[in-house]
């Protein structure tokens, strides 16, 4: 089974690390005061393959009541995706946490489902957000992932790795 990621073509699990370019960005967005995450459209060159966000560093979400969630722009086959979350402890090898968010999304449809996920109980480096690792073939499925939940300032321009990630130091100031 193939294994898509941002941006990318195939990703070979247990080679890439979570970082790598091949999972892409987050962007962060404020909208009516709350921030969140966002990926650039997903445009999935194999459309039966597992679609999987950037890496998340555990420093931002450990202990967290999360939103998770995609949003489908462009409607895609009406088959029985899953979604759910992933975390890692070196970043390259993943397993899923807790269980399914959801076993039958609705990838024909366009519009945005979001999802609970209560990471207080765990304490991992890495979480990605997985869709589709059933391999259905999802055809001319397009959109975006979202994360919401995360603290003003510690994920602008989430660069998992860099200087700006906001990972580690003492935060935004408070002033």
């Amino acid at each position: 089974m193939a294994v898509i990621g941002i941006n990318s073509g195939a990703i070979t699990e247990g080679t890439t690390h979570a970082n790598d370019s091949a999972y892409g960005k987050w962007t962060s967005i404020k909208e009516g005061g709350v921030y969140y995450l966002t990926t650039t459209t997903i445009d999935p060159t194999d459309t039966d393959a597992e679609i999987v966000s950037p890496g998340i560093a555990g420093a931002l979400v450990n202990g967290k009541k999360l939103i998770v969630g995609f949003n489908t722009t462009t409607a895609g086959a009406n088959v029985t995706s899953d979604f759910h979350i992933d975390g890692s402890v070196d970043g390259k090898n993943w397993v899923m946490i807790g269980s399914s968010l959801d076993d039958d999304t609705t990838p024909d449809v366009a519009g945005v489902q979001l999802y609970t996920v209560d990471l207080s109980d765990y304490t991992l480096p890495w979480y990605r957000l997985s869709w589709n690792d059933g391999a259905e073939d999802v055809t001319t499925w397009q959109g975006t992932f979202y994360v919401g939940g995360l603290a003003e300032g510690a994920h602008t321009d989430l660069d998992v790795g860099a200087a700006t990630s906001g990972i580690g130091g003492i935060g935004p100031d408070p002033s």
